[in-house]
This record gives structure tokens, sequence and C-alpha cells, in this order.
């Protein structure tokens, strides 16, 4: 295994791990049957954006991050692979196998879409999936409000989708990993203040960035 191949490995855990471990603060588990919402009991925030009466642009769903992680997973397995060791079965390729088939059912269920002025996550069947599990509140976000978006670790290889907005009350914008992105270091560095969201890429990522584009989403350079 060369170098370059050992680094993409060594990233393509990591950033699953981050997946895994709650860095991902707007990806909620749910199915069109039963849809998953939690009481926010620390705000009366109810934004009022929803879907829009006009042209909704769906995102097809995307299975390469599910088939990538079970591969992944099974690659512990096999027998001499250079990722093998007496335990890494057990401590990497169950797990990452576990993880893959749950983005794959997540990937089932779950739709990104754009409609005149929102962005939102919803159900397959394009029904609401409930307030985010995290800062409450409905799982859709006005344009207006983006102030940056980006594909980790790479536009040509994405494993997470990242977007950070305003519309979010600012109570909440330092919740988890928005510790560190509104940080003083962060904000000195050009970053601009928001609630922060990342999502396993479950979708076409190129759709999403062309829609993204589209709506004249914010994107710092």
């Amino acid at each position: 295994m060369t170098a370059t191949s050992r680094i993409r490995v060594v990233t393509t855990t990591c950033l699953l791990l981050l997946a895994c471990t709650g860095g991902v603060t707007s990806f909620t588990a749910t199915s069109p049957v039963a849809t998953v919402s939690r009481k926010n009991t620390r705000s009366s925030f109810r934004p009022t954006t929803c879907l829009a009466a006009g042209p909704l642009e769906v995102i097809d769903p995307s299975y390469n991050l599910a088939l990538g992680s079970v591969a992944l997973g099974a690659a512990f397995g096999l027998p001499g692979s250079p990722l093998k060791s007496k335990l890494s079965a057990f401590l990497g390729g169950i797990p990452l196998t576990l993880f893959g088939l749950f983005i794959a059912f997540q990937t089932t269920n779950l739709r990104f879409t754009f409609d005149d002025s929102n962005f939102s996550l919803v159900s397959s069947n394009l029904e609401s999936i409930g307030e985010n599990v995290v800062v409450g509140g409905e799982n859709s976000w006005a344009y207006k409000s983006f102030v940056n978006y980006d594909f980790f670790p790479s536009r040509s290889f994405p494993i997470l989708v990242y977007f950070k907005e305003t519309q979010t009350p600012e109570e909440f914008w330092n919740v988890g990993p928005g510790e560190q992105a509104n940080s003083p270091e962060a904000l000195e560095k050009g970053a601009v203040p928001g609630q922060v969201h990342f999502f396993p890429a479950i979708a076409n990522t190129a759709d999403l960035a062309k829609a993204f584009e589209k709506h004249d989403c914010a994107k710092l350079e």
C-alpha cells in the first residue's frame, strides 16, 4: 500500500469515526414509517420555514459512503491485508461495517431538497422528519442564512458535508463543534459566526454543490 493510500485510509477512518461519535449535528436517525422527534426543552424556537409550494429539487441519494465503509470494514479482516492485526478485525472492521449498514439505511430513508427559499433534510417520501435532535427546530434552513459550506476531506473525495448558518438562535451556535468553529482563533482566520452542521455524504455531492451555488448560498474561499 502506497503512502498516499495509507493517508487516505487513515483520513477516511477518522472522518467516519467523527460521524459515529457525535460530530454530525444534523443527522437524524429516522425512517419513512416512524419519524424521530425530540421535544426541545431548551428553547421555544420554532422556525416557520417549510417546503415551499414552488418547484422542489430533490437530490439523488448516493450509496458511495455506505459501500466504502462496508468495504473498508471488510478489508480489516482479509487475509494478508496491510490493515489487519490481531485485534483490528474487531476494533476497526466490525464498527465500520455496522456504520456502513447504518449509512445505507439512512441513505435509503433521507433526502436533501431545495425549494424556492430553503435547503431541507426530509424523509424519502418528502415529509418532515421532525425537530433537529441537537438544537431543535425544523431541519430546514433559508439560503440567505448560509455563511459557509464545504465538503470534507475534499470536494473530490467527500465523506462529510458541512454548512454554517445564522438561522438557529445564537445561544446554540457554540454547541458541539461550534465551540471551535466560532472560537476567537477561528474568527481571526476569517470564519463567520453561526451554527455548524455536519452530515455524512449520503447524497450526490456534485448535485449538492451545484444546488448550493444555484441558490447563492454563501461560501468562504
